[in-house]
């Protein structure tokens, strides 16, 4: 059985969050995930050259620093093979905030804890396969916007 993972609300902050940074990078960006091509949410680019792969998340009751395995990894392959970071972009409290997770090349930029934990917001009826290892990061990472 196949879970909805992204609400219309969901989609629809995830597209303020990525209009927001887009401005302040002269950027565009474009949707990937929930085709099944790709797991992350998005690609930045300028003038038809990508720039940025993102991750997206909309933090309404706690800030949750983490990214599901496979998430992170696809990322961090694209971003190795191809030269180009993997950002990790989130909005809390109503401010923007981004991560580093890798800037593209051979080597990442961080190194995240490996830990079992949950990623379904708070209020919303967790999926079954809610808790499982996830990389964690820290909040000196973040750069606010």
């Amino acid at each position: 059985m196949t879970f909805k993972r992204e609400t219309t609300d969901d989609l629809h902050a995830e597209a303020e969050i990525l209009d927001y940074i887009a401005s302040k990078s002269d950027c565009e960006w474009s949707k990937l995930g929930n085709g099944g091509k790709y797991r992350i949410d998005a690609v930045m680019h300028s003038s038809g050259d990508v720039r940025a792969w993102f991750e997206v998340k909309d933090y309404k009751r706690g800030l949750f620093l983490g990214l599901n395995v496979p998430k992170y990894l696809e990322g961090c392959n694209l971003a190795t093979m191809t030269a180009i970071p993997f950002i990790f972009g989130f909005r809390y409290e109503g401010r923007i905030g981004v991560i580093k997770i890798h800037g593209g090349g051979p080597f990442e930029d961080l190194t995240p804890k490996l830990r079992m934990a949950g990623g379904t917001p708070k209020g919303r009826k967790p999926n079954p396969d809610d808790v499982e290892p996830m990389y964690m990061f820290n909040e000196d990472d973040v750069r606010w916007m």
